[in-house]
């Protein structure tokens, strides 16, 4: 291994080779860095007939894990949500929690995660027979849920609590034991899903509690959740039918126990994958962090940015990463570049990627996409996925609240994770020591629609950039896609008209 300044691994001769070899395929300069408004993709001969034949976004991040669709949200705390990872998972794309949110309110957004839509639910929400209408209530209302599972004081199964046991109820000092469905139909713990599904089926109802070997309450199957592909055969789920959970934890001046701790409460919830996010990933604190991680969950897939050139990748890598975030200052609410640090969004991706491709490992191209072609464009370059932070905050259910401006639509702020009102509200939960130059900014944006309608609408772009193409998956569209270099003026002909 060839070494670099400060001791950290060098591009070797062959990276660099493979590295002029794939620009040169694509089209893209070496010369300059450049984004996407800088080039253009000419068509070629397809054979599709109608862009409705090409369906097929399927992408792998890490093996044995995929996307039904190349869409990460970004882990921004005015994005990203439980109503919106629940939304986007739901179109098969993944969402990543903020690591800026205090650790106990990411624990308990991946574990709203796990039991929204789910098939099966390890510690189901109970309710005792003696509680009062109002206090089931405010439990439900707490983790948005309609309906419990009853159970005596030795945790067995005495009834079930749905909506149509209480929705007419108006006085709530009612208890749950005079309205609850007494009769209820149980399984053993450990039955598989299809026998569950007959079950449910035979009986016409929606939930199956699950009883141990004692008789208590051991789990929940949802004819909900166990059904769910029927209706959102996207969705990304696991295989006992939950949202795939994923866990984020920043780096910090060290990386302490404490940082160690959180990211344990995290893997205990469920998780998948784990973003390790800061925005100079090229850096001791990254490698001191990610080290300690894999030595303690080995398994645990990472993803670690961020970081805008090829040396970066491949000390992540090295380090390791099984997924880089590539982008340093091309967001709509970033402004690093204002320091004069970054690189050009598309090059940044490409070179990323090819070290990635060295290494068997995965990109994701973090910002600067606003269209469709932009979107298709970093996934040409190399990426897996891409994220989005501009494109979703927009939707009815991104974390941010929705007001009306003085033209009576509805906007959110759009907060820059390092802009000043981003870094005030972590400074008085006291999670940040002092102020920084801010590198972010704060954007009113429109809302403009639901996440499953910009995820279509995105989709419907895609495909159709596929169909010029002629390539009818994301694999063929990293292998045939290719880029022309695009003046000023020919980016302007092409976007703005009139």
């Amino acid at each position: 291994m060839q070494v670099g300044e400060l001791g950290t691994p060098a591009l070797s001769k062959e990276e660099r080779l493979a590295i002029e070899k794939f620009f040169l395929a694509k089209g893209l300069p070496l010369d300059r860095a450049v984004t996407f408004a800088d080039v253009t993709l000419p068509e070629r001969y397809s054979d599709i007939r109608t862009r409705s034949e090409v369906y097929d976004f399927k992408t792998e991040l890490v093996p044995g894990f995929s996307l039904a669709i190349p869409v990460v949200s970004a882990n921004m705390e005015s994005v990203t949500g439980l109503e919106l990872s629940v939304a986007l998972e739901c179109e098969g794309g993944l969402a990543f929690p903020p690591q800026t949110l205090p650790v106990g309110e990411r624990v308990e957004l991946i574990e709203r995660i796990a039991r929204a839509d789910s098939a099966f639910i390890e510690n189901p929400l109970t309710a005792r027979p003696e509680w009062t209408l109002n206090k089931a209530k405010e439990l439900m209302a707490e983790y948005g849920v309609k309906s419990l599972i009853v159970t005596d004081e030795k945790k067995k199964v005495v009834g079930i609590f749905t909506k149509r046991d209480w929705f007419y109820e108006n006085d709530d000092k009612t208890l749950v034991g005079d309205l609850m469905t007494k009769k209820v139909i149980t399984a053993e713990r450990g039955v598989n899903f299809e026998k569950a599904g007959e079950i449910l089926r035979k009986n016409k109802i929606e939930k199956l509690p699950l009883v141990g070997k004692q008789g208590g309450l051991a789990g929940l199957i949802t004819a909900n959740g166990l059904f769910y592909k029927y209706r959102h055969p996207r969705a990304t789920r696991d295989d006992m039918g939950r949202f795939v959970r994923t866990g984020s934890i920043g780096v910090g001046k060290s990386f302490s126990d404490t940082h160690l701790k959180e990211v344990e409460s995290q893997v205990k919830a469920g998780i998948s994958l784990l973003l390790v996010d800061t925005a100079r990933a090229f850096s001791v604190n990254t490698e001191e962090a990610v080290k300690r991680i894999k030595k303690e969950f080995p398994a645990l897939p990472l993803v670690v940015g961020n970081v805008s050139t090829a040396e970066g990748a491949k000390f992540l890598f090295e380090t390791g990463a099984d997924i880089v975030k590539v982008g340093q200052g091309p967001g709509f609410a970033c402004r690093t570049r204002a320091i004069g640090v970054g690189v050009p969004q598309l090059s940044a991706v490409a070179e990323c990627a090819v070290i990635a491709s060295c290494y068997g490992k995965t990109v994701i191209a973090d910002g600067g996409m606003k269209s469709p072609g932009d979107a298709a464009k970093a996934l040409i370059a190399g990426a897996r996925a891409v994220m989005l932070g501009n494109m979703l905050v927009r939707a009815q259910e991104s974390a941010a609240p929705m007001f009306v401006d003085e033209d009576g639509r509805p906007v959110k702020n759009y907060v820059g994770s390092a802009s000043f009102a981003a870094q005030m509200a972590r400074l008085e939960r006291g999670d940040l020591s002092h102020l920084r130059r801010p590198e972010g900014v704060t954007k009113v944006v429109p809302v403009t629609g639901t996440v499953e309608e910009i995820v279509n609408d995105l989709m419907r772009g895609l495909s159709s950039t596929m169909a010029y193409l002629g390539v009818r998956n994301l694999k063929e569209l990293r292998e045939h896609g290719r880029f022309i270099s695009q003046t000023s003026a020919g980016y302007v002909e092409g976007v703005k008209k009139g």
